[in-house]
């Protein structure tokens, strides 16, 4: 099959009655995308206005006008059914003139000059208004601020659903952590526990002067009395947010959370912290 490239002479013939190219011109870019009538007509209402478009274009090289000099297209319901590859129920709505459907009459897009019968009536097609932002359409194709805000919120719904996910994968981190935490101190505590009781004097014995037996400093993790959070900043902002653990033995000990948690992200540490510890804000210089 032989290729037909587009060439700048090509759409230069567009418009050139003797040039057998098919069209003769393609319809107003603003119908799709601008301000006035993006969301204000359907995807079929766009995709009629573009095929009468297409004939009004035919019917002006045939010279189908009325005595006022305007041009107008003879359709049917049937045929814009075919045309379009809708059905003849949608067509009809959509070409009657009034009803739920009629926006292209509404926005002055389309206008009935004559009903022939029940199934077919003459058409007036009309040019679409450009004005406000709509105006740039008349010279070039634009991406009004209108689509760049949809653009936006339909990317940042997609995110948010990456981001739910992602937060719950690293809460279920953050608790898993937790739980190891809470099981090493259980475990210690009853080493230290089981060391109390074996090294405690047996009361039934005469009483005498006994000398204790020292015990041993534990090797392990001294217990933790007592867990908070600390968030620390500065005033340039917000810094970190450390888990202070104050051990048995009067010692302080200091988890930067940020550190422990690469992934995570600061509010999703600072949440988890605020459930299941006090959290203090601490102001820190920063050298």
């Amino acid at each position: 099959m032989k290729k037909q490239y587009i060439t700048k002479a090509y759409i230069n013939d567009l418009t050139d009655k003797e040039k057998a190219t098919g069209v003769f011109g393609t319809p107003p870019k603003v119908i799709r995308k601008g301000e006035k009538y993006r969301k204000a007509l359907s995807v079929t209402q766009k995709f009629i206005y573009e095929e009468l478009w297409d004939l009004i274009g035919k019917a002006i090289h045939k010279g189908q006008v009325d005595n006022k000099g305007r041009v107008y297209v003879e359709v049917s319901y049937s045929y814009m059914a075919v045309a379009c590859d809708i059905s003849e129920g949608t067509a009809r709505n959509i070409l009657k003139g009034d009803g739920k459907y009629n926006q292209l009459f509404e926005l002055g897009l389309l206008s009935i000059k004559k009903r022939k019968d029940r199934e077919t009536s003459e058409y007036y097609v009309m040019a679409p208004v450009y004005e406000g932002v709509d105006k740039a359409f008349l010279t070039q194709d634009i991406t009004t601020p209108s689509m760049i805000k949809d653009a936006e919120e339909l990317s940042a719904k997609k995110n948010k659903k990456k981001n739910v996910s992602k937060r719950e994968t690293e809460n279920k981190q953050l608790e898993e952590e937790r739980k190891t935490d809470t099981v090493e101190d259980t475990a210690h505590y009853d080493v230290i526990k089981r060391e109390e009781i074996n090294n405690t004097p047996d009361f039934d014995e005469p009483k005498q002067e006994k000398k204790m037996e020292q015990v041993p400093e534990p090797q392990e993790k001294p217990i933790a009395v007592k867990k908070y959070v600390e968030e620390r900043s500065s005033q340039t902002g917000f810094y970190s947010i450390v888990l202070v653990e104050k051990l048995a033995n009067g010692s302080l000990q200091e988890t930067d959370l940020k550190k422990k948690f690469p992934k995570a992200q600061y509010s999703t540490i600072l949440n988890y912290a605020r459930e299941n510890y006090e959290v203090k804000q601490v102001e820190i210089p920063i050298g």
